[in-house]
């Protein structure tokens, strides 16, 4: 259900329902309304909350069983990081890449991760 969605993902995402309303500009009743399923939210609402929740409106709706919606969660770790997402983060660039290409990035991807992995050790 719609409500236990937005409950649900509001505490993993550890915000109080101040937090969250402050985020998608509504009151934090609001937000207490929808949890409690006395209201629903709108569709701009559904939108804003995808967003600030890292999730996917499909997801909030019932329409699909993952909850995370990974290139969100990546672009807010590179603003985190104050940096810009890299180039191949960016769909239009990627897909002028051939397959073989694509392969590269991803093995130079695994290697920097194996790296990292030995130098904590």
């Amino acid at each position: 259900m719609l409500h236990e969605k937005i409950k649900e993902l509001r505490k993993e995402n550890n915000y109080t329902q101040q937090e969250l309303a402050a985020k998608i500009e509504v009151t934090s009743q609001v937000v207490s309304n929808w949890e409690r399923a006395y209201t629903f939210p709108d569709v701009n609402d559904i939108r804003n909350l995808a967003s600030a929740l890292y999730t996917t409106s499909d997801y909030l709706l019932g329409l699909s069983d993952s909850s995370v919606d990974q290139y969100s969660k990546i672009m807010q770790h590179m603003r985190e990081m104050n940096l810009s997402p890299p180039l191949f983060l960016k769909y239009e660039e990627l897909m002028k890449l051939e397959t073989s290409n694509v392969q590269q990035l991803e093995n130079y991807f695994q290697f920097l991760l194996q790296q990292q992995k030995q130098q904590q050790f």
